[in-house]
């Protein structure tokens, strides 16, 4: 009797089998390289995909994903270009090489990017952008090519690596021609001059670095490793058809300090302050962060001795939820093997936020949207969560972590969190967790 009872109770709760969650494309990807079928239909579902080299045009295969929606933006090194040293350079590059002795900031060398990568190919000549022609130069030939894109991505987009000091005499240089102002004023100089020039989409990477002359001018800023990372620490294991291998793991505080002992706090700290930055600099077509993170798949024991590679759900959720905390945007790779980044919560519609930001409650940090929510938090051990909101609207939410449909009751949601362990710190790894509203 008593188990009828549950059987009926159980049934009373379930969701209908047709519930589905709004979806609409994500915000932004990288291709992987593959093209195959399986990574387009993937890449498809978003609406700005970075798949390759801006001069060289974008592959015929990703090129078929403008026919289906997606916007595609071409890769540039911003400050500097390869002069090849036993092959044509592109038109641009030959320029800069012909034109070194004043269109350069380093016409003798030393070429540092070269020979850190330890490429024996190439020199690399820097561009200096205090030269009003220069940057005509540059700006006209980045338009030119990104009329076969939607855009440009420009790596090293914020200039700040001048403050290192393999580029002193480089920086030396710069005062000297142009006394009374700062490279980085000239950067900003090549963004404005660019976006006169319309190439469409204009995304930099860490931006942010040189927030007053950079976020003015572009469509998105993309960080790097700023709520997860992938590191190699030594780790090998027996991996079903493949042997011993070194394997990567998942950083959960890579703005921390030590990554060994960081906190969630260090993570949200970094959230904050780009906010600031963004409130302050950004431009009207500025439409967010996206946060570019990377981590390591989840090795599972096969019972034999043996690993194998899943994905990493609570890396991509987690890595996905911090941004959306203040409205901005997240994607993760997967390095080891891109097939284990392809998440559909990408593609889960939530719909606008709400409220000024996120907030804090039952020990979690959580953001209401009109269609579901996010929550990220560091927890001991399982956990019996309950939220309180006017957000909160009755209803069945999907959970893309435990990929099951629960209840929700006007203004209250109850939730139970299992964090998984974290082999980087010994400690439970923070959780993060989206829920989408059913249709």
């Amino acid at each position: 009797m008593i188990g009828m009872l549950f059987l009926f109770l159980l049934a009373a709760c379930s969701p209908a089998p047709e519930l589905r969650y709004p979806t609409a494309k994500g915000a932004y990807a990288t291709a992987a390289g593959e093209g195959d079928r399986a990574e387009l239909d993937w890449l498809a579902g978003f609406e700005v995909v970075e798949p390759g080299d801006l001069w060289a045009g974008p592959d015929a295969a990703y090129a078929g994903l403008r026919d289906r929606g997606t916007r595609l933006v071409g890769y540039d090194w911003m400050p500097a270009a390869y002069h090849e040293l036993e092959a044509d350079d592109d038109p641009l590059a030959a320029w800069l090489y012909q034109n070194r002795s004043w269109a350069s900031l380093n016409p003798e060398g030393p070429f540092p990017h070269c020979e850190e990568m330890g490429y024996d190919w190439c020199q690399d000549y820097y561009f200096d952008y205090g030269e009003d022609q220069v940057v005509a130069k540059k700006a006209d030939a980045v338009a030119r090519a990104a009329a076969d894109w939607d855009g440009v991505f420009f790596d090293w987009g914020p200039g700040v690596f001048i403050e290192e000091p393999a580029y002193e005499g480089m920086r030396r240089t710069f005062a000297e021609r142009h006394p009374g102002r700062t490279y980085l004023e000239a950067v900003g100089a090549l963004y404005a001059a660019l976006r006169e020039r319309g190439p469409g989409l204009v995304v930099s990477n860490q931006g942010f670095r040189n927030a007053a002359h950079v976020l003015p001018h572009v469509d998105l800023d993309m960080t790097e490793s700023y709520a997860v990372g992938e590191e190699y620490l030594g780790r090998r294991l027996n991996l079903a058809g493949r042997g011993e291998v070194e394997v990567p793991d998942t950083i959960y505080y890579p703005v921390s300090e030590d990554y060994r002992t960081g906190r969630l706090s260090d993570t949200l700290e970094w959230l904050d302050w780009l906010a600031g930055l963004a409130r302050e600099h950004a431009g009207e077509r500025f439409l967010g962060y996206v946060y570019m993170n990377y981590a390591a798949p989840r090795f599972v024991p096969n019972g034999d001795g043996s690993y194998r590679a899943e994905t990493p759900k609570n890396a991509i959720l987690f890595g996905y939820a911090v941004p959306r905390l203040l409205g901005f945007f997240g994607y993760t790779e997967v390095g080891f093997d891109r097939r284990l980044e392809r998440l559909p919560v990408y593609q889960a519609d939530l719909g606008e936020p709400l409220g000024e930001g996120y907030e804090q409650q039952a020990g979690v940090y959580v953001r209401f949207y009109r269609r579901g929510l996010v929550l990220v938090g560091e927890l001991e051990g399982p956990t019996e969560l309950v939220l309180r909101s006017p957000a909160i609207r009755a209803g069945w939410l999907y959970d893309f972590y435990d990929e099951r449909w629960i209840p929700a009751s006007e203004g209250r949601l109850s939730l139970r969190l299992v964090p998984e362990p974290d082999p980087v710190t010994g400690r439970a790894a923070p959780v993060g967790r989206v829920l989408a509203y059913a249709e």
